[in-house]
């Protein structure tokens, strides 16, 4: 573009003009054509570039003392300054377009989160109204296993795993302390992974929250799909299918006793990692997980 400014400059120079300016027709269409190849070189080489062009430009203008000149330099001026206004125009409306549609998915997003939140509520009402009455505990909760609730459920529900498991296990295996333990096996005591012991950000735990989520679903598809080492023949030959807001007591204590180890008398009921305190045939100083579950679940419930 310089160069079709200087030449306008050179062939302008040639004139002395001591009045007012009046362009010809061909200058007319020498400054229409220059504005059209503004617009689309704007196009490729954006804002900053313009900006620098108009800077350029009224630098010339002000040392210009040549009527003509400084009439076609303003002119091309007041162009490029039409085209930066127009272009700062269509990008604070697009801003506005994309803030607006923005607004539009959080609300929608948000409304869709409380009313599946309201779902999972009611039915989960029915499953806590199911399975609390033999609990032999307080239904009380550790303030440090809800602190961080909705950062856990943000995650669970990625996963479409639930946070009440989550939680439940991290109470169980490091009283929802945020950090790693000195044993190196991380909050969620999982002896194949190893964490450094130390304190941990948020953004690590979510790690560990993740790992053992995967591990968790890896438990799943062993007991689901091993046909060599066959635990369905045991337990009632269905699949284990747990989800964020769908899963049975059943499903719950499978996963379980899948979690913390299996033996040949291993059982449903009975086993305490899973039932201790859920009812008074097992009971024991600290509640184990199902029992766990069911306080958070019951909590989450009174919450909303």
């Amino acid at each position: 573009m310089r160069k079709i400014i200087i030449f306008i400059i050179l062939i302008l120079i040639s004139f002395d003009i001591t009045s007012a300016y009046t362009p010809t027709q061909n200058e007319n269409n020498l400054l229409l054509k220059l504005k059209q190849n503004t617009i689309e070189k704007t196009k490729t080489k954006w804002e900053l570039w313009l900006k620098r062009q108009i800077i350029w430009l009224e630098k010339s203008y002000k040392k210009s003392n040549n009527d003509r000149i400084k009439y076609l330099l303003n002119v091309i001026i007041q162009n490029n300054n039409n085209i930066l206004n127009d272009i700062q125009t269509e990008r604070i409306q697009r801003e506005q377009i994309e803030q607006r549609e923005n607004l539009e998915r959080l609300e929608k997003e948000k409304k869709e989160k409380i009313e599946s939140e309201n779902r999972y509520i009611w039915n989960a009402s029915d499953f806590f109204n199911t399975h609390w009455k033999d609990i032999t505990t307080s239904l009380e909760v550790n303030e440090k296993c809800t602190k961080y609730f909705d950062f856990v459920d943000n995650i669970a529900r990625e996963n479409n795993f639930p946070t009440e498991l989550i939680i439940a296990t991290w109470s169980i295996e490091f009283n929802c302390n945020l950090s790693n333990p000195n044993n190196w096996w991380w909050p969620f005591q999982i002896t194949s992974h190893y964490y450094k012991p130390w304190e941990i950000t948020l953004e690590q735990f979510s790690q560990s929250i993740q790992d053992f989520i995967d591990f968790s679903k890896w438990k799943w598809n062993y007991f689901n799909t091993n046909t060599y080492v066959d635990y369905k023949s045991r337990f009632w030959t269905e699949n284990i299918s747990i989800s964020y807001d769908n899963y049975s007591l059943r499903d719950l204590r499978l996963h379980s006793i899948l979690y913390n180890g299996i033996r040949s008398d291993t059982t449903l009921d009975k086993n305490t990692f899973t039932n201790t305190n859920l009812n008074s045939e097992v009971v024991w100083e600290f509640d184990w997980l199902v029992t766990r579950f069911l306080k958070i679940l019951n909590w989450r419930i009174q919450k909303n």
